[in-house]
């Protein structure tokens, strides 16, 4: 019986809107409501001129990712000038000349470096350990034919031209090399071949439309 009066008694108190202003805690009584008959403000419950409540920062952008292989050579076959294909190209040969091994990367870079001082010998060497190491990197291979073309050993090139392509077939550097020395030994129709696909994947690469041009008259007894 004492717990049905007191329930009631909390019905009756408790019931009534404004004990139940009283009782929200998550919007008490302040200088913009009234609270409960009788009741006042604070002093001071004001906030002060030019106080503002902090607000929840927005949470930072994701870094957007790089873009892909296919979206840099989709973006360099329709470039609009040369100064965006070399952009495009260099990001290409730096995407190129990462494979999946650390050892491999510094062989490939002392590789370059001693081609740039001037010793073929000692890039080949390293080139050629390259390969061995990492067999399914195609600027590995396309670095030995680098250096077989500088040392005019065009048999080594091609071959190594060839790796080059099986594995990265879009690869307009090793493809336009490729018919350079096709047509340099007379094969005119494959040099040809190699030149328009090469264009067709970069249209800045120097030179390479008027040798097409030339080469079409030659092969195809007309000019474009």
């Amino acid at each position: 019986m004492r717990s049905l009066c007191f329930s009631l008694a909390l019905l009756v108190v408790f019931g009534t809107p404004a004990a139940a202003q009283l009782l929200d805690p998550f919007n008490p009584p302040g200088p913009d409501r009234e609270g409960p008959p009788g009741f006042e403000a604070p002093p001071g419950s004001e906030l002060p001129p030019g106080f503002e409540l902090p607000t929840e920062e927005a949470p930072e952008a994701a870094a957007p990712k790089p873009p892909t292989e296919a979206e840099l050579l989709a973006d360099l076959a329709v470039a609009k000038s040369e100064d965006e294909a070399r952009n495009l190209e260099r990001r290409l040969h730096t995407l190129w000349s990462r494979s999946e091994s650390a050892t491999a990367d510094i062989l490939l870079a002392r590789s370059n470096e001693a081609m740039e001082a001037d010793q073929p010998d000692i890039a080949e060497d390293l080139a050629e350990k390259l390969t061995e190491l990492t067999p399914n990197f195609a600027e590995g291979w396309h670095q030995r034919a680098l250096i077989a073309i500088h040392q005019e050993n065009f048999e080594d090139a091609v071959t190594s031209l060839r790796h080059t392509l099986a594995l990265q077939p879009k690869h307009f550097i090793a493809l336009a090399e490729l018919g350079s020395i096709l047509e340099e030994f007379g094969d005119n129709e494959r040099a040809l071949a190699a030149y328009r696909e090469a264009l067709a994947l970069n249209p800045f690469i120097d030179g390479l439309s008027e040798r097409i041009r030339e080469l079409t008259r030659t092969v195809e007894g007309q000019g474009i």
